[in-house]
């Protein structure tokens, strides 16, 4: 039988006592820390990063992880799942933050060009050779 993946639709009122993950008036700039778990692909990415700052916009959250798919990082304190990848033959990574609204200048939050980068390398590897590539087998550049 396959492990089917399944979601909380609403944080706010599924989720008791988990930390606020979107807040309508600060958008983009409403933050919490996420957790870069160990031996993960995201670890081998930022590998001097236990604890960072991510923006937070979402209000839905993985609530059963499906077959296949691997948690690389979780929100702090509440371990909302905020960061898979899934084990197959091609690049598929999911976070639940907005890379592309994070100031890289701000050295409390996250770095976004290694994961940006990544993602450029799996496209420019599977434009030269036509393959897909798993995630774990792609580098920073």
């Amino acid at each position: 039988m396959r492990s089917a993946a399944s979601s909380t639709q609403d944080i706010a009122t599924q989720c008791q006592g988990k930390g606020s993950h979107r807040d309508e008036s600060k958008y983009e700039n409403h933050f919490h820390d996420v957790r870069i778990l160990p031996n993960t692909w995201l670890s081998r990415l930022y590998p001097d990063v236990d604890v960072k700052r991510i923006n937070t916009i979402h209000h839905q959250a993985i609530k059963t992880i499906g077959e296949g798919l691997v948690p690389e990082a979780v929100s702090e304190p509440d371990g909302i799942v905020e960061a898979i990848r899934w084990e197959g033959h091609s690049f598929v990574v999911g976070v639940q933050w907005h890379p592309e609204f994070m100031d890289p200048k701000d050295a409390s939050l996250i770095d976004s060009r290694p994961l940006l980068r990544a993602f450029l390398s799996a496209c420019e590897l599977r434009k030269r050779t036509g393959k897909a590539t798993p995630v774990m087998a792609v580098k920073a550049a």
